[in-house]
């Protein structure tokens, strides 16, 4: 009897334990993928379900936006120039079962789909052009991608969906090598440079003419050039550190006064002396 009692409880208790294995939750942003004995068997909505244990189970896919980063590639473009270019894909799924049944290990052959097709659009693209069309090139791998992941039948080969839409599609950085920096930065600079110098000769020029216009009007007007000296005394005479001599404006002609140097200059400036005789 006590056998019989045991034998019923743990039937009871295994029964329980199983009915309860059979729950299962699925998120608002998830969707589960059921299968039955192996076979694809519909989608699970969010929310508690039961399945047969043992012979039902689900896989849960996630449908939120993904970022898959795509690390540094090396690209050869078509003057024979390599580059070294990464991104972010931005993708979601919206065909869970596709997913599953069609495509293993997603993120892996996105990325690989992706730097394939990435090597083939830079490859037809000269430096000049892949440098100023980051824009072009994003756009360009994403359509080939949303190409490539689509259900398309071809006379030779049948390609199955994916599953996915590719939302967006954004180029980082595009990296040139080191030898091709150093020489485009001694290019840049000779460049900059030569503009500079042909910037200060206009400035030059046009500061002479002005300065020759200039000197005509002081010449027709010479109380001005007066004016404008006073005023470039009071500009020096501001500074705590300069010191300013101003002499008449006749010394500055050097004919207009001399200052004698020598013992044989000074005689000849001195008035004749008449000599006396005295007689004894």
């Amino acid at each position: 009897m006590m056998t019989l009692t045991v034998t019923i409880i743990a039937i009871i208790t295994s029964g329980t334990l199983l009915l309860l294995s059979g729950f299962r939750v699925v998120q608002q942003y998830q969707r589960g993928v059921k299968f039955t004995l192996g076979k694809y068997s519909g989608l699970v909505q969010p929310g508690l379900t039961w399945i047969f244990p043992l012979i039902q189970w689900i896989q849960k896919m996630d449908l939120r936006q993904v970022a898959l980063n795509l690390k540094p590639q090396e690209v050869m473009t078509k003057d024979q120039v390599n580059l070294k270019i990464d991104g972010v894909i931005f993708y979601s799924v919206n065909r869970p079962e596709q997913v599953v049944l069609n495509v293993e290990n997603l993120k892996q052959q996105l990325h690989e789909k992706a730097t394939s097709e990435l090597k083939d659009i830079v490859g037809s693209m000269t430096l000049s052009e892949a440098l100023q069309s980051r824009e072009k090139i994003a756009e360009k791998l994403q359509n080939q991608m949303t190409k490539a992941i689509k259900d398309t039948e071809t006379v030779q080969e049948q390609r199955l969906p994916w599953g996915i839409q590719v939302r967006g599609i954004q180029i980082n950085n595009i990296e040139l090598p080191q030898s091709l920096v150093r020489a485009m930065a001694k290019e840049a600079e000779a460049e900059r440079e030569k503009n500079a110098i042909f910037i200060r000769a206009q400035g030059e020029l046009a500061a002479s003419k002005n300065y020759q216009l200039a000197a005509e009007h002081y010449q027709k007007r010479p109380m001005a050039l007066r004016l404008r000296e006073l005023k470039t005394y009071e500009e020096i005479g501001k500074e705590h550190n300069s010191l300013m001599i101003v002499i008449p404006t006749q010394m500055a002609d050097s004919a207009a006064w001399t200052i004698p140097f020598g013992k044989g200059l000074l005689e000849e400036k001195k008035p004749a002396v008449k000599q006396i005789k005295l007689k004894r």
